[in-house]
C-alpha cells in the first residue's frame, strides 16, 4: 500500500478502539458490532474491491480542517466515524441475502459522487454534503437491516424496485427511511425543550412524516411497514434522553423495538399498514 495515503486509513489502538485522522474512535460507543482487527481487515478488502474509502476519508479530513480554520469550531462527531460505522454495518449485511448487491449499489453511488467532486472542484462542497448524506442514510438502512435480521433471519434485501427489505417467511415488505435534520452536517442544534413525552413524540412524528415520500412507499411501492430512523433528527437526541430518563423512573414505558416490530407484523397480517420510528443514540 502507498505510505503517502496511510494517514487516511484507520490504525489499531486496541481491540475495541482505532485511530483515524488523529481521532481515537471507541467502537462500542459508536455502536459498532465488530472488533478493531475485523474492521481494519474489511477496510483493506473493500479497498481492493475499489470502494473509494481513501477518497471519502481524505474528503472528511479536508472538510474538518477547513471548518476548524474558518469557524474555529470543534467537530463534535468526526466525520470519519460515519465511514467506520458504514464498514461495520456492511460487513454484517454482506452475509444477508441481497447484501452484496446492495453494497455494490452503494459503492457505485459513492464512486460516482467522488468522481464528480474531482471533475468539478468548484462544486466540491456541494458534493461533499451529498456524499456524507449518502453515507449516513445508507448506514441507517444497513443498521435497520441488521436489527430486523436479528428479529427475523428470513429478512433479505429487496433487489427489485420497491421497498428495501422483504421478510421471506411472510412476504411483508419493509421500507427504511432516514431523517437528516441537523443544522450543519455532523453538528447538533440543541432545542430548548423539556423532556415531555407527548411533545417529544409529536416532534418525532413530524420528522417521520418529512423523512421521505411515505405515501409513495405505501401506495405505489407496496410497502407494508416503514421504519424511520430519527437518530439524526434534531429531536432524536431529546427523545433518547427521555427514554434514558424513563428507564430510571418507577413507572417505565415500553420503547423496546423488538416488541413494537412484532406488533407491527401482526397488524400487517390483519391488512393494515404500519409506520414506526427508531432512535439510536
Amino acid at each position: 500500500m502507498d505510505n503517502s495515503i496511510d494517514a487516511f486509513r484507520p490504525t489499531k489502538f486496541d481491540n475495541e478502539s482505532l485511530i483515524i485522522h488523529y481521532f481515537l474512535i471507541p467502537l462500542k460507543q459508536i455502536g459498532c458490532i465488530h472488533l478493531t482487527d475485523e474492521i481494519i481487515d474489511y477496510w483493506q478488502s473493500l479497498e481492493k474491491y475499489d470502494f473509494p474509502l481513501i477518497n471519502l476519508s481524505s474528503m472528511c479530513l479536508a472538510i474538518e480542517t477547513s471548518r476548524f480554520q474558518t469557524e474555529q469550531a470543534e467537530i463534535p462527531i468526526p466525520y470519519a466515524v460515519h465511514i467506520i460505522k458504514m464498514i461495520d454495518m456492511i460487513k454484517y449485511c454482506e452475509s444477508m441475502v441481497g447484501g452484496k448487491e446492495r453494497i455494490n449499489d452503494l459503492k457505485q453511488q459513492l464512486s460516482s459522487l467522488v468522481s464528480n467532486a474531482i471533475r468539478y472542484p468548484e462544486k466540491q462542497a456541494d458534493y461533499a454534503v451529498q456524499i456524507l448524506k449518502a453515507i449516513v442514510s445508507s448506514n441507517d438502512e444497513f443498521q435497520i437491516g441488521y436489527i430486523l435480521h436479528g428479529l427475523d433471519p428470513s429478512l433479505k434485501f429487496n433487489i427489485a424496485r420497491g421497498p428495501d427489505f422483504k421478510l421471506c417467511n411472510t412476504g411483508i415488505k419493509v421500507e427504511a427511511k432516514s431523517k437528516l435534520n441537523r443544522t450543519y452536517l455532523g453538528d447538533y442544534n440543541p432545542q430548548p425543550i423539556g423532556l415531555n413525552k407527548e411533545i417529544c413524540l409529536r416532534l418525532l412524528a413530524r420528522d417521520a412524516v418529512k423523512a421521505g415520500a411515505l405515501s409513495t412507499a405505501f401506495n405505489h411501492q407496496g410497502t407494508d411497514i416503514a421504519v424511520v430512523s430519527l437518530s439524526h433528527s434534531e429531536f432524536g437526541d431529546i427523545f433518547a434522553a427521555h427514554v434514558y430518563e424513563n428507564k430510571l423512573s418507577d413507572t417505565r414505558e415500553n420503547y423496546e423495538f423488538g416488541s413494537a416490530f412484532k406488533d407491527a407484523v401482526k397488524l400487517v397480517n390483519q391488512g393494515k399498514k404500519e409506520l414506526f420510528c427508531i432512535v439510536r443514540s
